[in-house]
């Protein structure tokens, strides 16, 4: 069998791949044969760089490393992995000839799973590596039931278009189609996300969240794609998810440079980190939202239409809950209950009243204002009746904000880009037209310079001419 650095068996879901790290040949040899016979798929390196070389591309399921290597030893090659962040849950096993307890306890402070000495036992190193195995599927497993408890909620279908909604996602989650939910904010759609994902080949693999709506725009190219800068590797969420689901929340948010970079990912089914010169396989199901109009946003040059057919291989449009009125009781009696156990408190009676009340309230903030109106009547009535008087208290701020949405621009229910730009496009056209056309009185009057202010104009689409 011939000794080299490259990826000797298939690494399969149900074939585990383990990364051998050792300067001498016979040892690589000699573990890679007993490894295979076990039926793992293994590769090997000789140093610290092909370590780090063969961790990237093959992603092992574990590591069994050597202590002294030259040039750079088997603990900094650990440490390194740490500090980036690189190892996820894989475990690394270490291995020397001339171990010390110091070596043992170094290298299990930094994390590794064990510690083998050489000469090594063919039983202990058979036992060692099942178990971490072992050990490493059930704190994903762990991660994963933790993941599915914290989003559980059922879909309640009491109504049509609640019912409608249901019936798309058990249509689309056995295929393996991007998907663009749309929807106004509130409405649940991270919940029909996972959805999605629950009903899908890919549910016994990670469902990673990038949301665009929490985080610099200069910031998500680096947490999309990873980076690679001076041999330090962090991995991107296209790695995190990889053989899952990739949701990305509020895709409009996206600037054109990282839309043209996602758009090449997808076509070619591969990507390269930030500062890397090696392309990645991709191996993930995307599925985005935005409360936004997306249709909009392509006509006016903010997001590429290229990648929007894209994405948009299969629409979900989730309904508000104002078209969804016949969910309200059995989603008021679920939450309630959900909040009083999370909270340790004693559930609430509601009167027909408050809850007459509660169903025909239009609910402008959807699924997550009922829930922020309901964590207030629960945590402030524990065990005590909550009636009309009581949901009016709780609505309170609600129902005044409620009350003013009519009379306030329609901009209001845009996301900020569209809400800023349609601002914009009111205020320089009102101003405008009070300088009777003329731009460079416009310009003194809202304090912008001159080549700045026509640039802007031609942007949004304002003819002075029109003003004058």
């Amino acid at each position: 069998m011939s000794q080299n650095t490259s990826n000797t068996g298939s690494n399969t879901p149900d074939r585990q791949h383990i990364l051998v790290v050792d300067d001498e040949p016979d040892i690589r040899q000699i573990l890679q044969d007993i490894l295979q016979d076990e039926g793992y798929s293994v590769s090997v390196a000789e140093n610290a760089d092909q370590a780090r070389l063969r961790f990237r591309e093959d992603q092992p399921n574990l590591v069994l490393l050597d202590i002294w290597m030259p040039k750079e030893d088997g603990i900094s090659v650990l440490k390194s992995w740490v500090e980036s962040q690189t190892l996820g849950d894989t475990p690394v096993v270490m291995i020397s000839g001339h171990g010390t307890v110091e070596n043992a306890v170094e290298a299990v402070k930094l994390g590794a799973y064990d510690f083998l000495e050489k000469p090594l036992s063919t039983g202990k190193l058979l036992l060692s590596v099942e178990r971490g195995l072992e050990n490493a599927s059930l704190r994903e497993e762990n991660k994963r039931l933790k993941s599915r408890l914290q989003n559980h909620s059922p879909m309640i279908s009491n109504s049509d278009a609640s019912r409608e909604l249901l019936r798309h996602i058990q249509l689309l989650g056995p295929t393996d189609s991007w998907v663009f939910i749309t929807g106004e904010s509130g409405t649940g759609k991270r919940l029909v996300a996972q959805k999605v994902h629950e009903n899908s080949p890919r549910a016994n693999a990670a469902f990673v969240e990038l949301n665009l709506a929490a985080m610099p725009s200069d910031g998500v190219a680096q947490a999309l794609f990873g980076s690679e800068v001076d041999g330090k590797v962090v991995l991107g969420r296209f790695e995190e998810a990889k053989g899952g689901t990739l949701f990305i929340n509020e895709v409009l948010g996206l600037n054109l440079e990282t839309q043209n970079k996602l758009l090449s990912a997808l076509q070619e089914r591969q990507f390269l980190r930030l500062g890397g010169n090696e392309y990645i396989e991709l191996d993930v199901r995307v599925i985005v939202t935005t409360s936004g109009n997306p249709q909009k946003a392509v006509n006016e040059d903010a997001f590429s239409e290229d990648l929007y057919y894209r994405l948009n291989v299969i629409p979900i449009q989730v309904p508000s809950l104002r078209e969804r009125r016949q969910d309200l009781p059995e989603l008021i009696t679920l939450f309630v209950e959900d909040i009083a156990t999370k909270n340790q408190l004693e559930t609430p009676s509601i009167t027909d009243d408050a809850l007459a009340l509660l169903k025909t309230y239009k609910w402008p903030g959807n699924v997550r204002q009922l829930q922020n109106v309901l964590q207030r009547l629960v945590v402030l009535n524990s065990g005590q009746e909550i009636n009309s008087d009581k949901v009016n208290v709780a609505l309170g701020g609600d129902v005044d904000m409620h009350k003013k949405s009519s009379s306030l621009p329609e901009y209001f229910a845009s996301d900020m880009r569209t809400a800023k730009e349609e601002f914009e496009r009111a205020y320089l056209t009102h101003h405008l037209a009070n300088v009777e056309g003329n731009v460079s009185r416009l310009a003194k009057k809202v304090g912008l310079e001159r080549t700045h202010l026509y640039r802007k104009l031609k942007n949004l689409d304002i003819n002075a001419r029109d003003a004058k």
